[in-house]
């Protein structure tokens, strides 16, 4: 018997079994978001997906099976392995957003969450002999794993774990959540030799089973699309609410004024404002949850108006009957659907366009696009002219920085849908 893989028969019996249900060996369900907490343009996911329309992702909601969570397209550069559970923010250590998930498998328990699962490998980059565990290990070299003092770098798809550098989870300890850790670091390379679960994973039969994860709301699919906003007093859609359908160009009388926290969009694009009259600092929040506010509007909208959506004021055609149009820093509102800025956070100059531009040279915009913002509509946007070279699709939503790599080179940019 090779001492260093563990065996359970019954999971494998289990996973034949299941081998046997399709529909259980699809299972996969998985949120995306472009915000932290859950908040902004969002995806549900149910296979793999190797570039994002929403850009990059700051949060995940894993309902249903094992995922990897990588930082750059096609399921490159830094991948995480994700179980079941609200991930709010990935931190520093996986960086601040990823670009690709690739569906990994499916979760053997009956309760929807990976068992505690981690495998340890004796060379960096998961080289040379390995060993499971999924439990408790005061002592590596015990019950004749032998494998203390070896490990040079782990796989954990289940639970959190907390390594150790001496016996009886002492000395030097470090937590590892679910992920791939390709080199263990110069403090505990080589130097584990006890490891345990805590957090995460299966807990003790002789305690309640944790409950399947619910997912987030799905905005219903409104009667002719009607535009409609949620908003609330408090953050994470708590407090009092107010449902909104049409332009209310001052909350003052309403009970919000000023009070807005939280908002929840079903349908439309809706433009908030921080004074009477849409006036002052404005934003534009497309369909989805923002649990929290940013700060230049929390506790601070006065009114809102439908800017996109059935019953919104986008008009047809272009200004003075063009396709596009150059605007200086700080113009008001205009009926086109796309908005390109040449700077971040929407600042300076901005290009905006109801169709198609296969070169940007003409409009004194070309590789200057460092902020977008899409009120309605699928665009993939381009470095070359004639829609060339490297491209991203962004949906609606407001994209206050380019991803990396596509700051000030856009060219050429059209509709997909």
């Amino acid at each position: 018997m090779n001492p260093f893989a563990t065996v359970s028969w019954t999971r494998l019996l289990t996973l034949a079994a299941c081998s046997l249900l399709p529909a259980l060996a699809m299972s996969a369900d998985a949120w995306v978001y472009s915000g932290r907490d859950f908040t902004g343009e969002y995806l549900r996911l149910s296979r793999s997906e190797a570039a994002f329309a929403i850009g990059s992702a700051r949060s995940i909601r894993i309902a249903d099976g094992l995922w990897d969570a990588c930082t750059e397209p096609n399921f490159r550069g830094d991948c995480r392995r994700l179980t079941p559970g609200d991930y709010r923010d990935f931190g520093d250590r996986f960086g601040t957003a990823i670009r690709s998930l690739r569906h990994a498998g499916n979760v053997a328990t009956d309760s929807g969450y990976a068992g505690a699962r981690m495998q340890l490998f004796d060379r960096a980059n998961f080289g040379g002999r390995s060993v499971t565990v999924q439990q408790d290990m005061a002592n590596l070299d015990s019950q004749g794993m032998g494998f203390a003092a070896q490990a040079g770098s782990a796989i954990v798809s289940g639970g959190t774990w907390e390594v150790c550098t001496d016996y009886n989870f002492s000395g030097r300890c470090q937590a590892l959540p679910p992920g791939q850790y390709a080199d263990l670091g110069a403090q505990l390379n080589n130097r584990i030799v006890s490891v345990r679960v805590v957090d995460g994973g299966r807990p003790p039969a002789v305690q309640p089973m944790p409950p399947v994860l619910a997912p987030p709301v799905v905005p219903p699919n409104w009667s002719g699309g009607r535009a409609r906003v949620d908003a609330f007093t408090g953050p994470n859609f708590s407090g009092m609410s107010m449902s909104i359908d049409r332009d209310i160009d001052n909350l003052r009388n309403s009970g919000f004024n000023d009070r807005i926290q939280s908002l929840r969009v079903y349908a439309g694009q809706w433009e908030a404002c921080e004074d009477r009259d849409y006036g002052g600092n404005c934003m534009v929040f497309a369909p989805g949850d923002y649990a929290r506010l940013p700060r230049e509007l929390n506790l601070a909208i006065s009114s809102m108006r439908v800017v996109s959506g059935s019953g919104g004021g986008w008009g047809a055609g272009g200004v003075g009957g063009g396709n596009y149009v150059v605007m200086d820093a700080g113009a008001g509102r205009t009926a086109h659907p796309v908005w390109l800025y040449e700077d971040s956070d929407f600042g300076g100059r901005s290009l905006r366009a109801f169709g198609d531009l296969s070169d940007l040279s003409p409009t004194g915009m070309n590789d200057k696009t460092s902020s977008i913002f899409i009120a309605s509509g699928t665009w993939q946007f381009c470095e070359d002219s004639e829609f060339r070279g490297r491209c991203i699709t962004l949906g609606p939503g407001q994209y206050r920085d380019m991803p990396p790599g596509m700051n000030d080179v856009i060219s050429s940019f059209r509709r997909l849908r």
